[in-house]
């Protein structure tokens, strides 16, 4: 036996303590376990040897003995004991000890994560039972089953006329807006409403900021009382997606990003100055939202799936428009994409300047054209999904900072 097997049996020795520990720690005052400190010690030493040894019956049969003493100790102890989870704990530690060699970090890791999942029993208890409601329960299996189930099963090709539609893609899009909401929903709960919105709303700008807008205007029509707050942290959020649209830009053509530099971030200054200066006028960042507001469902299925719908169609006008005007139709293009996604028309003008078959200044205007049409489809889903105080504040947002685009963009192309 060379000095790597000694490390194995000290690893398995030191998992099987980690479990025994934890069991012996988490029993009450007279109570009788299947499994103590030293048992659990000698079947993580079993698993290890019977690794080494590598036959396949000799560890069947040492699991089959480990599995009938541990059903034997369990049927002895007090008939108001129902609980598994030592029993179980005791079979996880006998295949983690026969891991070790072969699968050491996979092994370790999971019987640390284990032991804390074991020494968390009471404030899990806790959470489950007072903190988590059934409709937040059911919500997150919801939640879940889009992101986890539905999506592997979809095709990731194009389909459909021009073949604009890829089910991948616009599932993923669902997923963004469905994580976006939920994620706002855990920090309302983890901060309070106020903080918990606006951290939530601005990190979600730097993904999309479209379903940042539409999770706001679900939230405002929920709970009207919440909607000059939620206008408010609308135009913040959408405040920063310029500067994320400047390193996208940049990234591809360094030139274009430059030439835009001005404009994108004078964008963003306003919209988060305007917000900030306005709400501290009318004491917004004052108002405390409904203490219900933490209430309301954390995910809608209905809601992502007519998020999805919408850009299903923005895709199919934004292919038809390129199919039919080519390179020469870039505005065209850039007005009809941008009504899903500024983003992706932006890349692709940085990627004609790159190519050499269009201009700096005209492919600046095609994204400032796409920045102002997505600019009025948040504003209409907006009006659609919310409610009228909040498309006021974020309609005055919007006209501010795509006028100031407009006006540094002239100056810095001369017009």
């Amino acid at each position: 036996m060379d000095l790597a097997h000694f490390k194995v049996f000290a690893e398995a020795f030191a998992i099987g303590l980690l479990f025994g520990g934890e069991r012996y720690k988490a029993r009450t005052p007279g109570e009788q376990q299947s499994a103590g400190l030293r048992t659990f010690t000698v079947i993580a030493l079993m698993g290890c040897v019977c690794c080494l040894l590598d036959e396949t019956v000799f560890t069947l049969a040492v699991f089959a003995g480990i599995v009938m003493l541990l059903g034997v100790g369990y049927y002895r102890k007090s008939a108001m004991h129902l609980g598994l989870t030592t029993e179980t704990s005791a079979v996880l530690t006998f295949w983690l000890g026969y891991m070790v060699q072969d699968y050491e970090r996979l092994a370790i890791s999971v019987a640390i994560v284990t032991v804390i999942l074991l020494a968390s029993k009471r404030a899990l208890h806790d959470f489950v039972t007072r903190q988590v409601s059934e409709v937040e329960f059911y919500d997150t299996l919801k939640f879940l089953a889009v992101v986890f189930v539905i999506f592997p099963l979809l095709p990731d090709r194009f389909i459909g006329p021009y073949e604009f539609f890829n089910p991948t893609q616009v599932w993923l899009l669902i997923i963004l807006v469905s994580t976006i909401s939920y994620v706002g929903y855990i920090f309302v709960r983890l901060f309070g409403g106020k903080r918990g919105l606006m951290v939530s709303a601005l990190l979600g700008g730097l993904v999309s900021t479209t379903a940042v807008t539409v999770s706001l205007a679900e939230r405002a029509r929920l709970s009207p009382q919440t909607s000059r707050l939620c206008g408010v942290t609308g135009v913040m959020a959408n405040a920063v997606q310029f500067p994320r649209l400047l390193f996208l830009v940049w990234v591809v053509d360094p030139a274009l990003g430059a030439f835009m530099a001005v404009p994108l971030l004078g964008m963003c200054a306003v919209g988060l100055l305007g917000a900030w200066i306005l709400a501290k006028v009318r004491h917004v960042m004052e108002e405390e939202p409904p203490p219900d507001l933490a209430l309301q469902n954390p995910y809608s299925l209905l809601f992502a799936l007519k998020f999805g719908l919408f850009f299903v169609a923005v895709f199919f006008l934004s292919k038809v428009a390129t199919v039919w005007f080519g390179q020469e139709g870039i505005f065209p293009a850039s007005a009809i994409a941008g009504l899903g996604d500024a983003s992706a028309i932006s890349l692709s003008a940085a990627k004609l300047v790159q190519g050499g078959s269009l201009s700096v200044p005209a492919a600046a205007w095609a994204i400032l054209i796409a920045v102002t049409t997505n600019a009025v489809a948040k504003w209409a889903l907006a009006l659609l999904n919310g409610n009228r105080e909040l498309v006021f504040w974020l309609g005055g947002g919007f006209v501010t900072m795509l006028g100031t685009g407009f006006i540094l963009l002239g100056v810095v192309g001369g017009f």
